[in-house]
C-alpha cells in the first residue's frame, strides 16, 4: 500500500513539476526594427546567441498579463544588444504549464544569434570624451577621423607651440 502511495505521489509531483514546450518554428532572420538591407555588408553577426521572452504568470486562474506576443519576446532579445537590428537562425518556442488552481506560466521564447549595425552598436559610454582629426585632403574634402586621447593631446601641444612661435 504504501509503495502504491508513494509511485502515485511520484507521478503526481513529475506530472506537476514538468512543462510542455512546443517549438513553433526556425528563422533564417526574424525582426521587429526596420532594416537597411542595402548596408547588410556591414552588419556583423555576433557569436553569442541570447534570447528573450513574453511570459505571462498565472495566479490561481488569474493572468497577471492578457497579451503575449512574439514581437516583445523579439524586442527583448534584441535590446540585450546594442545595435541589434535582427535574429539569424533563431528558434521560436511557446511554454506552457498550469497547476490547477495554484500557478501556472505561458510564455514565448525566440532564441537566436544577433546580427548587429555596427553603426548603431557604435554608442559611446556616457561622459566618455572622444576624440576627432580633422583636415583637408588635396581636394580639399574635409577628413574625420576618430582619434585616442594621447594623440589628441600632442596635437593640441604641437598647435599651441606652433602658434606661439
Amino acid at each position: 500500500m504504501k509503495r502504491k502511495l508513494l509511485l502515485g505521489l511520484t507521478v503526481l509531483l513529475a506530472v506537476i513539476c514538468t512543462s510542455c514546450v512546443s517549438r513553433l518554428g526556425a528563422f533564417t532572420v526574424i525582426s521587429t526594427k526596420n532594416i537597411d538591407w542595402s548596408r547588410a555588408s556591414e552588419y556583423q553577426r555576433s557569436s553569442k546567441r541570447v534570447d528573450g521572452s513574453d511570459v505571462c504568470h498565472i495566479i490561481v486562474f488569474v493572468p497577471t498579463q492578457f497579451n503575449i506576443t512574439i514581437e516583445d519576446a523579439v524586442d527583448e532579445a534584441l535590446e540585450s544588444v546594442p545595435g541589434a537590428v535582427a535574429l539569424v537562425d533563431a528558434v521560436l518556442r511557446e511554454k506552457f504549464f498550469y497547476i490547477p488552481y495554484v500557478y501556472g506560466q505561458q510564455a514565448y521564447i525566440v532564441e537566436g544569434s544577433v546580427l548587429i549595425d555596427p553603426k548603431l552598436a557604435d554608442v559611446s559610454d556616457e561622459g566618455e570624451t572622444i576624440y576627432y582629426r580633422g583636415f583637408y585632403d588635396k581636394n580639399k574634402e574635409l577628413k574625420v577621423s576618430r582619434i585616442e586621447k594621447v594623440e589628441f593631446d600632442m596635437l593640441q601641444e604641437q598647435v599651441a607651440h606652433d602658434s606661439v612661435n
